[in-house]
């Protein structure tokens, strides 16, 4: 009998039987990556991870692939246009679990849980997630019933059976999804596979865990054979209020409404925030920027602030821009915590990632606006020495930042604790095992209240630490 710990600072263990009809060759382990060395380091202590359990269960290695390196193609994020190359990669491989960087894997217990499916079946398994309401993210799917349709925590892991690879990435070849933007690939993935009800459902495993505490009985009696951690990734100290300038983005008709609430919100924590608008407001005070009001893009307004964040000496010491819109709703303390894992020096476009025209293989990312878009100094510089521009004042901005790095290979970085859009538009299941950073929008709901329930605790209790430390430091003087 071959035994493995777990989680062994709870001190759980799991055993395989002697002779499993299952063994750890028979599943391929597939890590969705990305190319920012701060994420690659994630996913490679992932990948240690689970080869080094395999190791401890088998004479044979098992296969764990890091999906942006193995599949090198814009958009294999979005998984679905990587799923025939899968197949032709791995026709004897019995199941295929996928799982995030941070996603902590017990081989062993998931060998245990798939001992009781059958690989030729064609088998869709996860922690299954519904919408709270109809969404926009997800175009209104169900809006019905959104309960009726299930879909896959990723942070918890999800598996797909032999049978259900070669269904669907034969019908991915033969009739590619038709869809220009990935959003939220939980759901689109889930959506194709369930191939307008002709296909499969989401069938849920109470052992794929995120951070357990949505399962207690499992989580206690160490059942859970996936978990995610649920903190926000630290390395070190925050970074330094003064090294970080927001913008928002603004025009005059929202100086009473949308600024007022930034103002009275995460704006009272933000050392260095500028209000770029149309006119000139001094009670704000405001920057009239000296471009025309557009709509909605705001191409030429977002690429202006990027070369006053090069131009401005006020803003020479600030390593990071963060541009957002004035009904963003995010948390500084905590951007900042977030940040100390990247590298200013480095070129960083760091949000929610959206792709565009995946499904055709010509794509390109993107980090959409909404949620905010976090630039380090060094891509800040990029864009503007490059030459990056718009065509016309209306044109999306997110989107021809993403076209334009792109072209130049400056990588766009994905955080899930950004959101484009408002808390209710998510998951129950998948908030709560995240601390977010951002959401967007003051439609339907109190922006105010969203800030006190998301954010605003983080916040005042970095100030008032913030106010102990400096305090200290003057009784040392």
């Amino acid at each position: 009998v071959v035994y493995f710990s777990s989680w062994t600072d709870q001190g759980i263990a799991e055993k395989l039987p002697e002779e499993p009809v299952l063994y750890v060759e028979d599943v391929v382990f597939l890590i969705r990556s990305q190319q920012s060395s701060v994420h690659l380091k994630r996913a490679e202590k992932t990948k240690e991870s689970i080869e080094s359990q395999c190791r401890q269960l088998s004479q044979n290695s098992c296969d764990v692939l890091l999906i942006h390196s193995k599949y090198k193609q814009i958009g294999s994020w979005i998984i679905l246009s990587i799923l025939p190359r899968i197949a032709e990669d791995f026709p004897s491989k019995k199941w295929l679990f996928f799982c995030e960087e941070e996603t902590k894997v017990n081989v062993a217990g998931l060998i245990h849980v798939l001992m009781k499916y059958d690989f030729s079946e064609p088998l869709f398994l996860g922690k299954a997630l519904v919408d709270q309401v109809p969404s926009i993210i997800h175009h209104y799917k169900f809006h019905e019933d959104v309960s009726r349709f299930k879909f896959p925590d990723l942070e918890a892991g999800w598996v797909i059976s032999q049978s259900l690879l070669q269904q669907t990435a034969t019908r991915w070849k033969e009739e590619p999804a038709d869809v220009n933007f990935s959003i939220d690939i939980k759901h689109e993935v889930a959506l194709f596979i369930w191939n307008d009800g002709n296909g499969q459902n989401l069938h849920n495993v109470q052992e794929f865990c995120a951070d357990g505490s949505d399962l207690p009985q499992f989580y206690v009696e160490g059942k859970c054979v996936t978990q995610h951690p649920k903190h926000i990734s630290e390395c070190g100290d925050p970074v330094s209020q003064k090294k970080v300038s927001f913008a928002v983005k603004t025009c005059h008709k929202f100086h009473n409404s949308r600024v007022k609430v930034v103002l009275e919100t995460w704006g009272h924590f933000a050392q260095n925030v500028l209000y770029y608008s149309d006119v000139q407001d001094s009670s704000i005070p405001t920057v009239d920027i000296k471009i025309p009001n557009v709509e909605r893009g705001h191409c030429s307004k977002t690429l202006e602030i990027l070369k006053r964040f090069l131009e401005d000496e006020k803003q020479a010491e600030h390593d990071w821009l963060v541009v957002v819109d004035d009904d963003t709703i995010l948390s500084v303390s905590r951007l900042l915590r977030l940040l100390s894992c990247y590298d200013a020096m480095e070129e960083v476009v760091l949000g929610e990632r959206y792709g565009y025209g995946h499904g055709r293989m010509i794509g390109y990312d993107y980090v959409t606006g909404g949620g905010g878009m976090v630039f380090s100094r060094s891509a800040v510089s990029s864009f503007i020495d490059k030459g990056i521009k718009c065509s016309r004042h209306e044109d999306p901005d997110d989107m021809i930042i993403g076209m334009f790095a792109k072209s130049y290979q400056i990588p766009i970085t994905h955080c899930p604790l950004f959101h484009q859009s408002q808390p209710q538009q998510y998951a129950l299941g998948f908030l709560k095992h995240q601390t977010p950073i951002s959401f967007h929008k003051h439609t339907n709901l109190d922006p105010y209240e969203v800030y006190q329930t998301w954010f605003y605790r983080d916040d005042e209790a970095a100030r008032k630490h913030q106010s102990l430390s400096r305090e200290g430091l003057r009784d040392e003087l």
